[in-house]
């Protein structure tokens, strides 16, 4: 009996031991997938030398579906009598002088920036308007400029600040039914594309006047009366207008514009304060004659802002608290705008500029839809062909809340303007 019981747990013993040799081994555990490194944020130092002022800006682009939109991370605007100096279309010695001061010091500001908020910049480039351009000893210019930063500058003439403007302000997919206009200091661009977005499918114009050349050839006119000056100039331009569309039907009838320059932002911080966190702005051509209108009986800065913002209060407290906080925001900002635009125009500057594009609207589609682009500067249009070789496009919709926030409301506004 006993030998049974043994030999039965021999057998048991070796049934186990079985089991346990024919049991599958498990599986390997899966090791998790490497987190994905993170691309490097390339970040780009700008310096637009212009007519009126250098302005720099320290930036990256960001990818969009429509196109890299330019995320500002620090500007600074120092103007200058380069060309207010200017004499027989030389650059004065001082002129000269002041100019390469102020890209030096907004180099350094960049510098100072990108060191404080621990920034690799690929580059710092200096680009000299297409006004700046005409000075017949820039040569002068590159030559101060290269001495105080090192930076070999370059220009850029009517065309190509025309289609570097407007691939920084156009999104693709609006391109073949918009045009743009850029009304500077020293002249005007404007453009279209006809076709795939190439540089050979723009077609660009130039108007010989802008904001501040504007006011300066009103005031040749008529030294006593700005007005009267700057209505003789309209004439003027209307006729370069009239002949230059003639052979570039897109500027004649296309169904949006968008506008940049300094004579946009102006009209944009005063026509409509509320949007002042906005990535574009409707503009209206009542806006335009509004405007135009308070410049002539100089009563444009006389009255305080007016926020034309929604009544409607969440019920949500949080919601509404937001709402608050977004409108507070929005007011601070309006008045640094206002000041800012105060700070750098005067009333003839201003009244030259809105006029010249009163009468482009005028010449080419008085219908067509106004948009002022916050973020457009032929600066970004120009690295993207330069270092980055992209199309460039502010999107319809960014990232950003308060972007896609402005985006909602330029469509709200859009259908409003269509159904009054």
């Amino acid at each position: 009996m006993r030998f049974v019981k043994a030999i039965l747990s021999m057998m048991l013993v070796l049934a186990m031991v079985s089991a346990a040799q024919t049991k599958p081994a498990a599986a390997p555990k899966k090791s998790k997938p490497a987190a994905p490194v993170a691309e490097k944020v390339e970040y780009y130092g700008a310096v637009d030398l212009g007519s009126k002022g250098t302005k720099a800006t320290l930036y990256s682009f960001e990818p969009e579906e429509d196109g890299d939109y330019p995320n500002a991370v620090f500007t600074k605007v120092i103007n200058t009598k380069l060309v207010s100096s200017m004499a027989d279309g030389k650059f004065t010695r001082d002129g000269i002088a002041d100019a390469a001061d102020a890209v030096k010091q907004v180099i350094d500001a960049m510098k100072a920036e990108a060191a404080k908020q621990n920034i690799d910049v690929a580059v710092y480039y200096v680009v000299g308007s297409s006004g700046v351009a005409k000075g017949t000893n820039k040569q002068e210019l590159v030559d101060a400029v290269k001495a105080a930063t090192g930076i070999d500058m370059d220009f850029v003439d009517a065309i190509q600040e025309g289609y570097y403007g407007l691939s920084s302000a156009i999104p693709l997919s609006y391109r073949p039914i918009s045009m743009y206009v850029d009304v500077g200091s020293g002249n005007s661009k404007l453009g279209c594309m006809v076709g795939e977005s190439d540089p050979k499918n723009f077609k660009g114009a130039e108007i010989p006047y802008g904001s501040v050349s504007g006011r300066n050839d009103a005031l040749k006119r008529n030294p006593n009366d700005i007005v009267a000056g700057v209505y003789a100039l309209i004439a003027d331009i209307n006729a370069a207008y009239e002949k230059q569309s003639r052979d570039i039907p897109c500027l004649r009838n296309r169904e949006r514009i968008y506008w940049t320059g300094g004579a946009a932002w102006a009209t944009a911080t005063f026509t409509h304060p509320e949007k002042a966190l906005s990535g574009w702005v409707m503009i209206t051509k009542q806006d335009l004659d509004n405007f135009v209108a308070q410049l002539k009986s100089n009563t444009w800065n006389q009255k305080q802002p007016v926020f034309h913002f929604s009544k409607d209060v969440p019920t949500d407290p949080r919601k509404a608290a937001a709402k608050k906080a977004r409108e507070a925001a929005i007011r601070k900002q309006a008045l640094k705008d206002r000041a800012d635009v105060q700070n750098v125009f005067v009333r003839e500057d201003l009244l030259s500029g809105v006029s010249i594009m009163r009468a482009i609207v005028n010449s080419s589609n008085p219908s067509a839809k106004i948009r002022f682009v916050r973020g457009g500067n032929y600066i970004y249009g120009y690295a993207l062909e330069k270092f980055k070789n992209k199309s460039a496009a502010l999107p319809p919709c960014c990232k950003t809340d308060h972007d896609k926030t402005a985006c909602l409301d330029m469509k709200k506004q859009e259908h409003a303007c269509a159904h009054s």
